[in-house]
């Protein structure tokens, strides 16, 4: 059996980030700068199972390059007086909140985006979904330093899957269609190939 998924009670002053886009969703919402947004469904303390989490997943500095893929704008995270947020056991510096203010959002590029890898202390194998994410997002710059920098002979197999399981996850989730006709996404996918046929 799973356990919980929320390690303890964080500190509310510590600096938080969310990714989120700065143009509509599909269902038409937004979120508002500057103002508290309050999540649709509540955090479930004794969740074992990550979609029944609730709350709004935010991160700190240095694990926000994972969360590119979310949208093109980075904002900082405020934690209202009257709310609380909570750690989860992910590895990947996860916390969850029920109500959040969006402040100094800053439009992502290719150079923001390797500057929070520069920044970023992920568990290796986050670091390959990111590598995928950048490649879908455009940054290709960033993609390609990830991989010079994180794969070599040893994980290219695993980096390789990483990066199908990835791009066919955002396909079935109809995040993206038809990810692989993205000249950035084949780009970064012939690199990885050269590594294992090198």
């Amino acid at each position: 059996m799973i356990g919980k998924l929320i390690e303890c009670e964080a500190d509310k002053n510590n600096r938080y980030y969310r990714v989120i886009h700065d143009k509509e969703y599909k269902d038409g919402r937004r979120f508002p700068i500057n103002e508290v947004v309050v999540s649709d469904k509540k955090i479930d303390l004794n969740a074992t199972d990550g979609t029944k989490l609730g709350g709004f997943y935010i991160s700190t500095y240095e694990y926000i390059f994972r969360w590119l893929i979310r949208g093109n704008t980075l904002c900082e995270v405020k934690i209202p007086e009257d709310s609380k947020i909570y750690k989860t056991v992910s590895e990947n510096g996860i916390y969850l909140a029920e109500k959040i203010i969006l402040k100094n959002p800053i439009k992502m590029d290719d150079d923001f985006a390797t500057k929070l890898y520069l920044k970023s202390t992920l568990p290796e194998l986050s670091y390959f979904d990111a590598m995928a994410a950048c490649s879908i997002c455009g940054y290709i710059n960033t993609a390609l330093k990830v991989c010079n920098d994180k794969i070599n002979k040893n994980n290219i197999d695993v980096a390789i899957s990483k990066f199908e399981e990835f791009c066919k996850r955002r396909e079935d989730e109809k995040y993206i269609s038809n990810i692989w006709k993205i000249s950035t996404v084949q780009e970064l996918y012939n690199k990885l190939k050269e590594i294992k046929n090198y």
